[in-house]
C-alpha cells in the first residue's frame, strides 16, 4: 500500500459540496499573424472532490487549451486573457511564479498526451520521480528512491525498473511511469490530457481500470480529456462537450449517453460504434469546425447544424440553459422545447 505524504499547513478542508476546482468564465487567445483566436471562449465548470470530469470534442476545440491554463503552463503566443479559476478559495491566476512552483504537483498534476515526450530521455525513471519529490520536499534520497519504487510498484511497474530509461520501457509501462510521477505527492486534482491516446486498446483500458482504481483509493479528483466520447462516457461521472472554444453541453455522463440536448454532442454520439446493442449505420458531421479568428455569428455550429432555427441560430448567440437534473444545453432548440432523445 501506498503510503500518503502530509498536505502542507495552508492546506484547507474539502467539503464534498463544494467545487475542488472552479473554472469561471475562462478566455484564452493565441496572438498569431493573422490575428487573435480566442481558442477558450468564456467557459465556466466546476469538478468536485473524487470526481472525474471529462472533456471532450474535435480536435482544436481548445480542450488541452484548458488544461494547460489550468496548470499555468501555457507560453506565448497563447494568453489568458480573462476569467478565474479557483481552487479550494485561491485564484491560480493570481499566482506569482514562486507560489505556482510550490502549488504545483503538491494539489495539482498533470499527465500528458505523449509519455515518451513527457519524460527526459537521458534520465532514469526513477530519478525523475525522486525529482518531483525532492524539489517539493525535504524527503533524503534514500526515501525519495524507496518512494519511487512504491509509485512504481502501484502503478503496475516492477520496482527494480527504477533504474531503467524511458526508451527500455513499452509504451504501457512509460504511460505508467508519467501517472506514477502525478502521484509523487498526492495531489488533490490530476489533469489527463489524453493520456492514452498513443497505446493499443488491449492496454488502454488496462491503464484506465487502474487509474480508476488510484482515484477510488487515494481520492482525488481528475479533469480528463479526450477526444474518444465512448471511453470518456464510461470513465466519467460528468461530461462537458467543447466546440469551436466553447462549452456546449455539460450532464452526467449516462444523460449524455442516452439524452444529448445539443445537436453536436447528438451527432458526435452517432458518430463511433457501441460495443453492444443492434449495429447502426455511423453518421459523420458535415463540414469542419469555423476559423476562430472569423467565427460565425450566433451559435457557432449552426453552419453545420441541420436543425438551426432560421433566423435566430445565425443571429443569436446561445447560453447554458439547464435542461434537467445537472444537466445544461447551450442551444436555442433547448428553448423551443425541440430535444434529442
Amino acid at each position: 500500500m501506498l503510503s500518503v505524504m502530509p498536505k502542507p499547513e495552508v492546506k484547507r478542508a474539502v467539503n464534498p459540496d463544494e467545487p475542488l476546482l472552479s473554472v469561471q468564465d475562462l478566455e484564452v487567445e493565441y496572438h498569431t499573424r493573422r490575428g487573435k483566436v480566442r481558442a477558450v471562449d468564456h467557459v465556466s465548470f466546476d469538478i468536485y472532490p473524487n470526481e472525474v470530469f471529462g472533456l471532450a470534442g474535435e480536435s482544436g476545440c481548445g480542450k488541452s487549451t484548458i488544461a494547460h491554463a489550468v496548470t499555468r503552463i501555457l507560453h506565448p503566443p497563447a494568453y489568458i486573457v480573462g476569467g478565474k479559476i479557483m481552487m479550494q478559495g485561491i485564484d491560480i491566476l493570481q499566482m506569482n511564479d514562486d507560489n505556482l512552483r510550490g502549488f504545483r504537483w503538491e494539489h495539482m498534476s498533470i499527465v500528458f498526451q505523449s509519455a515518451m515526450n513527457a519524460l527526459n530521455p537521458v534520465i532514469t525513471v526513477g530519478a525523475q520521480i525522486m525529482d518531483a519529490i525532492q524539489a517539493h520536499t525535504d524527503m533524503s534520497k534514500k526515501d525519495a528512491r524507496a518512494r519511487a519504487k512504491e509509485l512504481l510498484n502501484t502503478v503496475g511497474i516492477d520496482p527494480e525498473r527504477v533504474d531503467s530509461y524511458p526508451h527500455q520501457l513499452s509504451g504501457g509501462m512509460r504511460q505508467r511511469a508519467v501517472i506514477a510521477i502525478a502521484l509523487a505527492l498526492n495531489p488533490e486534482l490530476i489533469i489527463m490530457d489524453e493520456p492514452t491516446t498513443a497505446l493499443d486498446v488491449v492496454v488502454q483500458k488496462q491503464i484506465m481500470k487502474e487509474i480508476r482504481q488510484l482515484k477510488d483509493q487515494f481520492g482525488f479528483s481528475i479533469l480528463f480529456i479526450t477526444h474518444d466520447l465512448s471511453l470518456l462516457v464510461e470513465f466519467s461521472d460528468r461530461i462537458g462537450i467543447m466546440y469551436a472554444g466553447e462549452l456546449v453541453e455539460v450532464a452526467p455522463s449516462r444523460q449524455i449517453f442516452t439524452n444529448p440536448q445539443h445537436p453536436y454532442t447528438y451527432k458526435l454520439m452517432n458518430s463511433f460504434p457501441t460495443v453492444s446493442g443492434p449495429r447502426q449505420k455511423l453518421v459523420g458531421i458535415p463540414g469542419s469546425p469555423p476559423d476562430l479568428i472569423t467565427p460565425p455569428t450566433g451559435c457557432r455550429f449552426h453552419p453545420r447544424c441541420d436543425v438551426a432555427i432560421a433566423g435566430r441560430c445565425q443571429e443569436v448567440m446561445p447560453r447554458l440553459a439547464k435542461v434537467g437534473d445537472r444537466h445544461y444545453a447551450a442551444c436555442h432548440l433547448v428553448d423551443e422545447k425541440v430535444i434529442h432523445g
